[in-house]
């Protein structure tokens, strides 16, 4: 009998909207994602699909499949508590996380990799292993470029994020759906569910991002319904500017970019049109700022802000294309919530 309670996960959440958000998430990170659920089989189909999945074969000592992703640790189960890891052939790591409606209550699990892990292993390695496998070294070394290598700490940072993500949508279509079994009248509370979680998706963006481009300070603003920006989530900031801030579209370097749909990044677009005059906080470095929208919607629905306060360190443009990667997961993300 299935563990995944009152509600099978595909009773409440939408599979092609789910996988349209797991293919923009594998997208933005370079990360093979899958969902199964709790007795492993697959619900949704594999997002970046490697060549090397396929090209393991069947019967490696040690390992056996996990629905349809690369082979595992033979006997591995992921844990319902937490983000479980295991190793793959080839010293791959994937990881596993659970997602849960309410409580401690499983429905199914996301698969995050196989990933390599701080580095490269050498030819000799390689070879060795391609050898147990029963296939040619090429043959590896070819399938594993699709592979990206991580450190432990952005890996566990970015699972996090994905972690986040996939279990407000999954909580979100839960409740709407419990919400509706009670009463038909009763699904008037349904905002106060996708405002909670809509708040959950704005934090985890923010986290995740000071986290992984090793900000010192930022905020995510959103625009109320009198074209003014407030701020929603904040990250190491003064709790007077948290509450006091109320800046109008069209004014201050967040009103212009939200005003013009438009990301700044500084120093470098000092000089541009409506930048210059407003740049007044002369002890910050550089700054990233990213309006974006919900997927459903061409008006701006916040502005993500990022500061930069040390001297030997400005944002890239390798910083900026994966910020720019993140707020569009959140922004999916956001409308599968709303």
């Amino acid at each position: 009998m299935s563990r995944s309670g009152i509600l099978g996960f595909e009773k409440f959440v939408r599979l092609e909207d789910w996988q349209k958000i797991q293919d923009s998430c594998s997208e933005a990170f370079g990360i093979m994602l899958g969902t199964y659920d709790i007795d492993g089989n697959p619900v949704s189909k594999k997002s970046h699909s490697l060549r090397l999945s396929e090209l393991i074969p069947v019967g490696i000592p040690g390992y056996e499949k996990y629905g349809d992703l690369c082979f595992v640790q033979k006997g591995f189960k992921p844990t319902e508590d937490d983000i479980s890891r295991s190793k793959c052939p080839g010293n791959l790591d994937v990881f596993f996380f659970p997602i849960k409606t309410f409580g401690q209550n499983v429905v199914a699990f996301m698969s995050v990799g196989p990933v390599i892990l701080n580095k490269r292993e050498g030819m000799t390695f390689y070879s060795t292993h391609a050898s147990k496998m029963g296939i040619s070294l090429e043959s590896m070394l070819d399938a594993l470029i699709e592979v990206n290598v991580f450190s432990h700490s952005s890996i566990y940072d970015i699972v996090n994020f994905i972690e986040s993500v996939f279990s407000y949508i999954a909580r979100t279509g839960y409740h709407k759906r419990r919400l509706a079994e009670i009463a038909q009248e009763v699904v008037e509370i349904d905002p106060l569910f996708s405002s909670f979680y809509e708040q959950k998706i704005l934090d985890s963006l923010l986290n995740s991002c000071v986290i992984v481009l090793n900000a010192d300070s930022g905020s995510v603003m959103t625009v109320d319904k009198k074209d003014h920006l407030h701020i929603a989530a904040s990250s190491r900031m003064d709790k007077d500017i948290v509450k006091n801030t109320d800046i109008k579209v069209g004014e201050g370097i967040a009103g212009v970019a939200a005003a013009t749909s438009k990301s700044i990044v500084l120093p470098a677009d000092s000089n541009k049109a409506g930048v210059s005059k407003n740049m007044k906080r002369d002890h910050i470095k550089s700054s990233m700022i990213v309006p974006f929208n919900k997927a459903n919607s061409s008006e701006v629905y916040g502005v993500l802000s990022l500061n930069i306060m040390r001297k030997d360190r400005e944002f890239s443009d390798k910083d900026i294309a994966l910020t720019k990667e993140l707020v569009n997961l959140a922004s999916i993300a956001l409308t599968s919530v709303g």
